[in-house]
């Protein structure tokens, strides 16, 4: 999300492509027991290393519905030499040798039907922050609540998105939540220097995740439960949603995955199988800036909303004079081409500028960037701190003892500030993500935009935009198709509108911020069932 609350994502989709059964049974890609978890790998995948856990019962969820944690971990200096090969040299500017990174996740099984159910992978934003956050505040089998006693708790929710789905939610890039980078001299206490500085990096350790789950050469896997093994299971789908900076994570992880698929097409002896992507979800995203900075100044100094203006004529009338510098600015950060790298210099002038002049005089409002029906802090986030840094959460989830946090320290933090001033320093955010997404449904994969129309930050306006203006083939279709009412059971009038053609539909969420399934959970969960199993893919009604 943007400053504030997903690269890789965990199980059940072991095994891309046979007989049915439960997704969360892992390849047998030589397991070897450590004292806690269970370790995979692949020899297609050297550098990349799964361990495994499952957490016990009663910590989230309940009625022996199953979940597990983990890491992967990644040896650098085995990386690098693979990606030389495969990609070229990337950078001149790489940490020192001898570094591992630890992604953490912790995923759950479906409510409903664990053996034919899809599974989807969750990502938050930030950059930095943890997808915790989305678990337990949003969408996941149970939200963090206020302690009893000085003892943090959970509340089982009926609108976790696992009602129907098997549920991923990973922490990415390292220094994100649970995720950490440690040296292989354990003598060493100081903290890594960081790796990933942007989103096109990041992707490629979301992918190789991916397909070290969904793989078996050997036709074989490994029951985390019961440990013998068993047929491998068949994959049917599998999804990525996310909101606020997944707006950009999503669509470039989405594109390198199935990049990743063709070549393992074309390469069968390596004995990687593609993964099925059926469909990305993005909530309240940040997928093109130079639509959304525009929609900072069409959102608060209009009334497009119905609610506005909500800032001062003095202060719109600088704001707009000041955007056409901006897209001046984000057109020069985006004259990237091909193999012709973006320059740092003109993106960063570019985030610095339009973040300066178009956003941040929202704070003007006294209200949350997220809902301007909301104070600008949410008490829940000191909830799911609370919980995630209790000794006893800790060992339930089988959490590394030192590493995680800014400080090094193991201690859980909802948002990094490294990583956040790491992607700064790059401009990432002023780049351009639509390319992907385009790439992505002329590839036959759906792709949702969805917008809670009381966040300010991720606006609804600059969503519906780009999503109109996106040039791909069934552009001038989506452009003319209407935007339709969309309803729920108990809710009284639409729950919001869409717009559908083909794989792509653009909807909004009534009453709803930046966190959507929050503000409106049993709405979110509707669209959620509705977007993975109606019977009119693309559709909301």
């Amino acid at each position: 999300m943007l400053g504030r609350t997903g690269v890789l994502a965990l199980l059940a989709f072991a095994g891309a492509a046979c007989a049915s059964q439960a997704p969360f049974e892992l390849p047998n890609h030589t397991p070897v027991e450590t004292s806690d978890f269970r370790v995979l790998s692949h020899p297609s995948l050297p550098a990349h290393t799964l361990r495994l856990r499952r957490v016990p019962d009663g910590l989230c969820e309940r009625n022996g519905t199953a979940s597990w944690s983990g890491y992967l971990d990644v040896d650098l200096d085995v990386l690098y030499e693979r990606e030389d090969k495969m990609y070229g040299t990337q950078s001149t500017t790489r940490p020192p040798p001898g570094i591992i990174e630890h992604f953490y996740f912790w995923a759950f099984e479906s409510r409903n039907n664990k053996l034919t159910d899809p599974v989807t992978l969750w990502l938050n934003g930030g950059p930095g922050c943890s997808s915790f956050t989305g678990l337990l505040m949003e969408l996941g089998p149970c939200n963090a609540v206020p302690p009893k006693d000085g003892v943090p708790r959970t509340e089982w929710n009926p609108y976790g998105w696992n009602a129907n789905s098997s549920m991923i939610f990973l922490d990415q890039p390292t220094g994100t939540g649970f995720s950490y980078a440690s040296w292989k001299n354990t003598s060493r206490e100081d903290a890594p220097p960081s790796r990933i500085f942007d989103t096109a990096h990041a992707a490629r350790d979301v992918s190789a995740f991916l397909h070290l789950l969904g793989t078996d050469s050997a036709n074989e896997v490994v029951s985390i439960e019961t440990l013998p093994g068993s047929p491998l299971p068949q994959f049917t789908e599998f999804h990525m949603a996310g909101e606020s900076y997944a707006g950009r994570y999503l669509p470039l992880i989405a594109s390198q995955l199935l990049k990743d698929n063709e070549r393992l097409v074309a390469q069968p002896e390596s004995g990687l199988l593609p993964i099925p992507l059926a469909s990305v979800m993005i909530g309240n995203g940040i997928t093109s800036p130079k639509h959304q900075n525009k929609a900072f100044v069409q959102y608060a100094c209009t009334n497009a909303t119905g609610h506005g203006p909500f800032l001062s004529k003095r202060t719109c009338d600088k704001m707009w004079k000041q955007l056409p510098v901006c897209r001046k600015m984000l057109e020069k950060c985006n004259k990237h081409v091909g193999n012709v790298p973006y320059s740092r210099e003109a993106c960063v002038n570019a985030n610095s500028f339009c973040s300066g002049a178009l956003s941040s005089p929202w704070d003007a409002t006294n209200s949350s960037f997220f809902d301007y029906e909301h104070k600008p802090d949410y008490d829940e986030e000191e909830y799911v701190a609370a919980l995630l840094n209790h000794k006893e959460t800790r060992a339930k989830l089988g959490i590394d003892k030192r590493g995680a946090g800014d400080n090094h320290d193991g201690k859980f933090v909802g948002c990094s500030d490294t990583v956040y001033n790491d992607f700064e320093s790059t401009g990432d955010g002023a780049r351009e993500s639509t390319w992907a997404v385009r790439d992505v449904l002329s590839k036959g994969v759906r792709v949702l935009s969805y917008s809670g129309t009381r966040d300010f930050i991720c606006n609804y306006i600059g969503n519906e935009h780009w999503t109109r203006d996106l040039d791909w083939a069934g552009g001038d279709d989506f452009r003319k198709a209407p935007l339709e009412p969309w309803y729920v059971d108990g809710v009284d009038g639409p729950a919001g509108h869409f717009r559908n053609f083909g794989n792509l539909t653009f909807a909004t969420v009534n009453d709803a911020g930046h966190f959507v399934p929050h503000d409106q959970p049993a709405v979110a969960q509707q669209m959620f069932r509705r977007w993975e199993h109606g019977a009119v893919k693309g559709r909301l009604d």
